[in-house]
């Protein structure tokens, strides 16, 4: 038996659920209750707003409209999709197979390393609102090598390790690899969307009616 072709109750209030249906959301996970589609979405919205505050505030070097909408576009993927990948509607939509009409990005993005390799954000910022395109380049190779660790370390190990990648990431983005001005939040944000959340599955727990 694999770790998703289960169901088991936990408590009176949830159970261990790998199985999700509805409309396709990559976004939250398919199947998302509407407390998990808040958190989602409202923290989302929370955690954007106030990372374009403190990009205004530490000076990051956007002139234009594109500039800012580049901006509100990382904030929104990154600081949202840390905290959508920890919802449990999530971990069982990426840590299961697809299902049938799921299409060709589905598929991709159920594949922790393909999706992993497609997040070249780091250099593109860089590279779009003056940062150290170099110190990008470093941050992307580290990012892939976290994640195959991750991948490569047994089940039960996977979430110390991501959690340990993760706080290395934290402490050397503000201190040996900064990646500019303003974007002091990018990679602690992205390790936590892509190490500790895309890369580690865990148990799903869903409400125990549903």
């Amino acid at each position: 038996m694999t770790y998703f072709d289960q169901t088991q109750s936990t408590s009176r209030s949830s159970k261990i659920s790998w199985d999700y249906s509805g409309p396709t959301d990559p976004l939250v996970g398919s199947g998302a209750t509407s407390a998990e589609r808040l958190m989602g979405y409202g923290g989302a919205g929370v955690i954007t707003a106030l990372l374009i505050w403190l990009s205004y505030t530490s000076g990051v070097p956007a002139t234009s409209a594109w500039q800012w909408a580049v901006l509100v576009f990382f904030a929104y993927d990154i600081g949202g999709g840390a905290v959508a990948n920890m919802l449990n509607s999530c971990k069982r939509f990426y840590h299961t197979p697809a299902k049938p009409g799921e299409g060709a990005f589905i598929r991709a993005a159920k594949n922790v390393r393909v999706f992993t390799a497609i997040h070249v954000h780091p250099i593109i910022a860089a590279a779009l609102l003056g940062g150290s395109v170099g110190n990008a380049v470093a941050w992307y190779v580290v990012l892939q090598v976290s994640v195959w660790l991750v991948l490569a370390a047994p089940l039960y190990l996977r979430r110390p390790l991501a959690t340990l990648l993760t706080v290395l990431a934290v402490i050397a983005a503000t201190s040996l690899l900064p990646l500019g001005a303003g974007l002091e939040w990018f990679i602690p944000c992205l390790f936590i969307k892509m190490v500790m959340g895309h890369a580690v599955p865990e148990e799903p727990y869903a409400p125990a009616q549903s």
